[in-house]
């Protein structure tokens, strides 16, 4: 059964003595650094294997006509794989990100003052100046587009799936659609890619795992 560990002092109180509180000060810094490293690698993987099927996509859609209808379909599912593992990935590095810096939000009061978690105030910058600079979330907007091209890849599967001619009344709103949903997660993007830690309060919430004694099999 594992630990729960809630507040600043409770947390503290797991490392004993101020130079392991330090020591550990410097671990979650290099690895929240790590952690920030790895996401950019991992969107440069997917981002050029989805490049590369879009374009896959496309050139077979615009064979006529297509000699394996079945093609563009199975490539749409590649697509789509790939966008979704993207999607979860970055909400995995989001996570483990965010585990970091909470770990280094509890300790570098000691050590450095308060210097991570401190930020410019909100009030001196406005989202709709296009010349000032905003507390967006760039994890966040990744996140997000990474679930929109998820969302695109789903429509051109169902689309291009080889079961005959779609309605027209279908292929007449299509277009409608696509715009109504692009200017959606355009906003989305406004609205939910704002940066989360800016003038709140990051609850100091662990959980730590209970080691259990290994038995051998006799």
């Amino acid at each position: 059964m594992g630990i729960r560990i809630q507040g600043s002092e409770a947390y503290r109180a797991e490392f004993p003595d101020s130079e392991k509180r330090k020591r550990a000060h410097e671990l979650a810094l290099d690895i929240r650094k790590f952690e920030i490293e790895l996401y950019w690698k991992r969107a440069t993987y997917f981002w050029t294997l989805i490049a590369a099927t879009f374009a896959g996509f496309f050139a077979l859609a615009s064979q006529k006509p297509i000699s394996h209808p079945i093609l563009p379909f199975l490539v749409s599912c590649i697509g789509l794989v790939l966008s979704t593992s993207w999607y979860l990935v970055n909400r995995a590095s989001k996570y483990w990100q965010e585990n970091w810096e909470r770990h280094v939000d509890s300790l570098e009061d000691e050590f450095a003052g308060p210097l991570y978690k401190t930020t410019i105030s909100n009030e001196q910058f406005r989202w709709w100046k296009p010349s000032d600079g905003y507390p967006f979330s760039v994890s966040k907007i990744t996140q997000l587009t990474s679930l929109f091209v998820a969302l695109v890849w789903l429509a051109l599967a169902i689309s291009s799936f080889p079961s005959g001619r779609l309605p027209a009344c279908v292929v007449a709103a299509r277009p409608y659609v696509l715009a109504i949903f692009t200017l959606s997660f355009l906003c989305l993007l406004i609205l939910a890619g704002r940066g989360g830690s800016q003038g709140r309060d990051r609850k100091v919430d662990f959980y730590k795992s209970a080691l259990v004694p290994f038995k051998s099999k006799k």
